[in-house]
């Protein structure tokens, strides 16, 4: 005797308790699935938006030379001249501190030339070397309480040889107030024209960093492009860093605790799989005299077998395509709540999104579909040992 899938399906979802059973089984697996994809994708997430973050507001290399200062001369432009570069700016870097009624913090300088600065980094630096004027970070401006037009005290080291111990204090107009998007930049940074800081660290005409921006490339790209160019930039005594060197342990940190959390979480899987084998237990005690009757008419073990097989695919898909829905829902309502809110002074972001790979998708998938080949190896395996007289005692699985 052959019976179809859908026919053998039929008889075995007869019943109101035996749906909602079924419907329960296949909101557990899903949910299971769905709770793994969004612990992926905040993970992936996360590392996306703070190296975007990064990357829109800076170049996507960064030049040092262990010698401090020095100067983009011929023999330095011809490192740069290669296919692969844009453009790039020189900045001097300095720190120095903030101080405003009564409260300083400290601060990292940037001195920039806006027209090339703007070539290698999206944002827009109103500096004008013609006039004092700083550019802060919306923290910045949060913890003091500033704005736009108000003033600000500045103090550094001016560099002068005959005052190197007098650090210089000035009181400097707030030209801007830009938000990177990345809390220690935005609690760190701040601008003035090169021009004017190259005249308090004694650096005419010297720089002690170079951005550099890549044509169109990607973190990949970016990366290969680094190991293939870093030991002639050596040579010379200079340093090769790509945008997110700084939160490079950051990331490799992320990368270990998305593994570890993943490996965890295939624990709800296996407990989602044991109410798969609970619900073919509950069915086939409640239908064992259509299953007895089906025996007797014909229906072999092995048919049986392949349609609980099939059954337990059938619910894997289902389960795949509804996780799919619950991990929309978490991205678009739950991440957006205000008690999902991060501390920004830890994770460096103010709040988080999904970022779910197809490449992450199929892998959860066929973790999935893996563990649930084992639940039909063993149903398959257990159901070899018992007779048609356990089924007509309603036993039959």
């Amino acid at each position: 005797m052959k019976l179809s899938f859908w026919k053998i399906l039929k008889i075995t979802l007869q019943g109101k308790t035996t749906k909602m059973f079924f419907v329960l089984t296949v909101l557990s697996l899903s949910f299971s699935m769905a709770v793994i994809l969004c612990n992926i994708g905040l993970m992936d997430g996360y590392e996306e938006i703070l190296k975007s973050g990064l990357r829109q507001n800076t170049s996507d290399l960064e030049i040092q030379s262990s010698a401090g200062f020095f100067e983009t001369n011929n023999e330095f432009l011809d490192l740069l001249n290669q296919a692969e570069i844009q453009n790039f700016s020189g900045v001097i870097r300095t720190e120095g501190f903030l101080v405003h009624n009564s409260k300083s913090k400290g601060v990292l300088i940037y001195g920039v030339e806006p027209s090339e600065f703007s070539k290698t980094s999206s944002l827009n630096l109103d500096l004008d070397s013609s006039k004092d004027g700083i550019i802060i970070g919306s923290e910045i401006a949060k913890d003091f309480k500033v704005k736009k037009g108000d003033s600000i005290i500045i103090t550094f080291a001016r560099g002068n040889k005959s005052m190197e111990e007098m650090p210089y204090v000035t009181e400097i107009p707030v030209l801007d107030v830009v938000k990177h998007g990345v809390y220690q930049k935005d609690s760190r940074l701040v601008y003035v024209h090169r021009t004017y800081l190259e005249e308090f660290t004694n650096s005419q005409g010297l720089v002690n960093s170079v951005l550099v921006k890549l044509d169109q490339f990607n973190d990949q790209e970016i990366e290969s492009f680094v190991k293939k160019q870093e030991m002639n930039f050596f040579e010379y005594g200079f340093e090769l860093r790509p945008y997110w060197s700084d939160f490079k342990s950051l990331f490799e940190a992320v990368e270990i605790e998305k593994f570890s959390i993943t490996i965890i979480l295939q624990l709800i899987v296996l407990i989602a799989l044991f109410n798969i084998a609970a619900f073919i237990n509950f069915n086939a005690i409640k239908k064992s005299q259509e299953f007895f009757l089906l025996r007797s008419l014909g229906l072999s073990f092995k048919s049986l077998y392949s349609f609980w097989a099939r059954f337990i695919v059938l619910i894997w898909l289902l389960s795949c395509i509804l996780s799919l829905f619950f991990t929309l829902v978490f991205d678009k309502i739950i991440l957006k709540l205000p008690m999902f809110k991060i501390p920004s002074k830890v994770y460096e972001l103010d709040s988080l999104g999904l970022s779910i790979s197809f490449k992450s998708i199929v892998l959860v998938f066929l973790l999935t579909l893996f563990w649930s080949v084992i639940s039909i190896f063993y149903i398959v395996t257990r159901e070899k040992k018992k007779t048609i007289l356990e089924g007509i005692k309603g036993q039959y699985v």
